[in-house]
Formats: C-alpha cells, sequence, structure tokens
C-alpha cells in the first residue's frame, strides 16, 4: 500500500475477541483499551492504540503477557474506511497467593542487616491475598504477623462501584503493637526503646479510600482515615515531644486528596513516559474531644522517562514536600530515610517538616527482556516468565528542613545539602519482581553496597 493510500485509511473497530481470560470478566479488559467497539480511527494512528492498549493491560497487574492481533473482515473492500476484528489473548496471573511474611523495623533491609541482622526486630507471619477477586480485579487480603511487630488486619478494594466503572472503593483496617519503638533521632540514626514484659505501643487505623478514574491516565483520590495511637507512660518520659503535649494517646482523623496523571509505559519498571502527581493531607479534623494535632502538609512529584537509544534510558524525578504551621510531634517528623530517600544514605534518617529531592538515572540494557518456557511446570501462570538486565548509573540529591525547637542531637544532615552518585545492576522479570544492587557514594565520602526491591522511582 502506497504512502498516500495509508495516510487516507481509516480502520472501524467491528468485533474485540478476548481469549485466555478463564476469571477475568471482559469489561475490565475493555475498559484499559483506548479505543471501542465501532470507533473508526486514521490507520497512521492505529498502531500507537495497539501500543497503548497492551502497556495499560499490562498494568493491570492482572497478566503476564498480553497479544492483541487484527485482521481485515474484508480484504477485498478497497474503500477509505475498513472494518476490522481484533483478538485480544491474555495470560492471567496466580491470583491467590497464601505468602509468608518476613519485614524489619528499622527503615530497611539493609540497616538491619548492618546492625547485626538481629531476629529480635524481624517480622514473620503470613498474608492471604487474593487479587482479581470475582474476575473483576477486587483484592481482598488477610493478614497476621508476629513477632517484633504483632499485626491483624485486613483489606476489601474494589475499582468500580458505580455503571460508568469510575468510582472504586477501598476498605482497610489495622490493628499493631509492639515491645519495641524508635523514640528519638540522634547523630542521623534511631534510638529503639524495648520492654520484653510489655507492649509498649498501639495503633489501630481504619479507613476509606474513594478513587475517581473517568480515563485511563488520570486518577483522583479521597482518603478519609481514623488514627488511634498509645504509648506507655516511660516512651513519654523519655521522648516529651513523642506525641503532642507529653500526651500517651494521639487519636485523630485525616483526610487526603490526591491527584494523579500517569503516563508510564509500565508501572512496575518504567523506561519511558511520564509521572505526576500532587497531594494534600490534613491529620486533626476537629471530630473529637482530644483531638490535639493540627497539621496539614502538600506533597507532590514529576518523574519523566526517556529512552536515549534501543538500548539507553534516562530518567530524573523530583519530588518535594511541604508542611507549614507549628512542628509536628516526632512521630509525624519523617522525611528522608525510610521508603523515601537519597541513594546512599541508607543507613540514616533524616526527620523534618519539609524536603525536596531530586533523582537521576542513565541505565543501559544489559539483556533485552527474553521469555522462557519451563516445560517442566505444569502450571501455566508460572512455566513462562520474562527476565531484562539493566546496568547504569545514578546521581541523587536532597535537603530536609527542620524546625524543630528540640535539640537536635547532632543529626547534622539536616539543614544541608546531601547527594550521592553511584552504579547499579536492576533484575526485571514477572509479578512485578525487580531486584536491584547498588554501590553509592555520599557527600561524606562514604561508599556502600545496597540491595533494594522494586525501581528506584
Amino acid at each position: 500500500m502506497c504512502a498516500r493510500q495509508t495516510d487516507s485509511l481509516f480502520v472501524k473497530v467491528d468485533t474485540v475477541f478476548i481469549t485466555g481470560n478463564r476469571i477475568t470478566k471482559p469489561f475490565i479488559i475493555l475498559r484499559e483499551l483506548s479505543f471501542e467497539r465501532d470507533d473508526t480511527i486514521a490507520f497512521t494512528d492505529w498502531q500507537s492504540h495497539l501500543d497503548r492498549s497492551k502497556k495499560n493491560l499490562i498494568n493491570t497487574s492482572l497478566f503476564n503477557f498480553v497479544d492483541i492481533t487484527w485482521k481485515y473482515l474484508n480484504e477485498t473492500d478497497s474503500g477509505i474506511v475498513r472494518s476490522i476484528a481484533v483478538t485480544i489473548a491474555v495470560r492471567e496471573r496466580w491470583y491467590t497467593w497464601p505468602s509468608p511474611v518476613f519485614d524489619v523495623m528499622e527503615q530497611n533491609l539493609n540497616t538491619w542487616w548492618r546492625n547485626g541482622h538481629n531476629l529480635d526486630r524481624a517480622t514473620y507471619g503470613f498474608m492471604i491475598t487474593r487479587y482479581n477477586f470475582r474476575g473483576r480485579k477486587e483484592t481482598v487480603a488477610l493478614i497476621a504477623r508476629f513477632g517484633y511487630s504483632q499485626q491483624i488486619g485486613g483489606q476489601y478494594s474494589i475499582p468500580f462501584i458505580d455503571k460508568k466503572r469510575t468510582l472504586g472503593v477501598t476498605l482497610t483496617a489495622l490493628y499493631t503493637r509492639n515491645h519495641e519503638v524508635f523514640l528519638a533521632t540522634r547523630n542521623n540514626l534511631l534510638v529503639f526503646y524495648k520492654d520484653r514484659d510489655h507492649h509498649i505501643r498501639s495503633d489501630f487505623s481504619a479507613s476509606m479510600k474513594f478513587q475517581y478514574r473517568p480515563g485511563i491516565y488520570y486518577r483522583q483520590t479521597l482518603d478519609l482515615k481514623f488514627t488511634d495511637l498509645k504509648v506507655n507512660d516511660d516512651v513519654i518520659s523519655l521522648a516529651p515531644d513523642y506525641f503532642t503535649d507529653t500526651a500517651t494517646r494521639m487519636r485523630y482523623f485525616s483526610v487526603s486528596y490526591q491527584l494523579v496523571r500517569d503516563y508510564r509505559d509500565a508501572r512496575y519498571y518504567p523506561l519511558s513516559g511520564t509521572y505526576t502527581d500532587v497531594e494534600v493531607t490534613r491529620h486533626g479534623l476537629g471530630l473529637l474531644e482530644d483531638e490535639n494535632l493540627n497539621l496539614t502538609f502538600i506533597a507532590g512529584g514529576f518523574r519523566k522517562y526517556q529512552p536515549v537509544t534501543s538500548r539507553i534510558y534516562a530518567a530524573g524525578m523530583v519530588r518535594f514536600r511541604y508542611l507549614p504551621g507549628q512542628t509536628p510531634p516526632y512521630y509525624h517528623q519523617r522525611a528522608l530515610g525510610f521508603s523515601t530517600y537519597v541513594r546512599g544514605y541508607e543507613y540514616y534518617v533524616i526527620d523534618g517538616q519539609s524536603y525536596v529531592l531530586f533523582k537521576s538515572s542513565l541505565k543501559y540494557q544489559l539483556m533485552k527482556p527474553r521469555t522462557y518456557n519451563v516445560k517442566f511446570l505444569p502450571v501455566e501462570k508460572f512455566n513462562m516468565f520474562h527476565v531484562a538486565i539493566y546496568g547504569g548509573i545514578f546521581c541523587d540529591g536532597g535537603y530536609v528542613q527542620n524546625r524543630s525547637t528540640q535539640p537536635v542531637h547532632a543529626n547534622t544532615l539536616a539543614d544541608t545539602w546531601l547527594y550521592s552518585f553511584g552504579a547499579g545492576l536492576d533484575f526485571v522479570t514477572y509479578y512485578d519482581l525487580v531486584f536491584r544492587f547498588e554501590c553509592a557514594v555520599n557527600h561524606l565520602g562514604e561508599s556502600g553496597y545496597f540491595l533494594h526491591m522494586g525501581a528506584p522511582f
């Protein structure tokens, strides 16, 4: 077909066939397509619709593999608009996971290992999760943890509760109690207090989250939450600023609103696209007589992923949090050092009210995604998997503002610029698994090797 004929040709989606969805309802799959039945689309744009729809389906985390093919219904038709039939073949994942739980109290696995990998600070138990419950992308989870942190709870999530399939709800309830807590930060390290005979902190939370997703790329979330925290007198005597006004109990309601614009190609390990979010959170709504918390913060960020060549990829991000007004209690002063951190500072915690974080990376695809079929495994949800390997370099930076009037205990990493650089190796495989091995050098001249799970940002 010559270029002029291609430019003037349109395809009309006459039928859409779905195969391989033994559990997933068809409307869950159709919801993720960038086209609908009876749509008329310029032929020059058709391939981009196929690519985007495939990525959207992979990003649901319901399928290991997705293949979309199409054909003309009438090969002899030479008109400007030609009808086509689309076939979507999916390979569903394993949706029920009765998985063991192993977690550590410290901010990350690297810190726990360096501090002697003491099993007394480990949490173990089990979690039973059913993804894609009833084939409607619902999630039901039950959790029971023992050891360092004892926790019991559950969650139920349904993506659509309205006829337009734009509004979803998530219900969560958790109860946790601890024999040991960290009650201060000194020399940029956590200070722990432990009572082997008594539980010194308990935490109950319940939340209802509404998610509005009118299209594929935008979503809004409204989260309503109740929190009830208790500690014993020893914690407050050692750390009077742990809660507000030396209280041993803190009960409050919270509300949070988030707006997300997500154009990433793959959420678990993106290589192209952008991600933007902004969030406003309010702790303390004045609904309880003893609700002695008054805290509002704004957070947000932007990420950009850009292919440079067929095997070289660049990425960058910026994230911030701004907390105006009074200094919050210690419990709410976590800034960098937990899930949000500057690489190379994994061993440290930097407390503060506001922060800004920068990350950048340049990586080379050492091994392109390859699919393997393990024939001796009888379960098709596991006998076919993909593996990709990336090596690269990175540079991070960050700054934490700490206005606390309490003694800072030589926490010198606050109110100063942090920066680091290093190199890493990423292993990416199915079920959204990413293993990262990194070597980093920070501005203190310290170097180290670190293991992480998940994409760097």
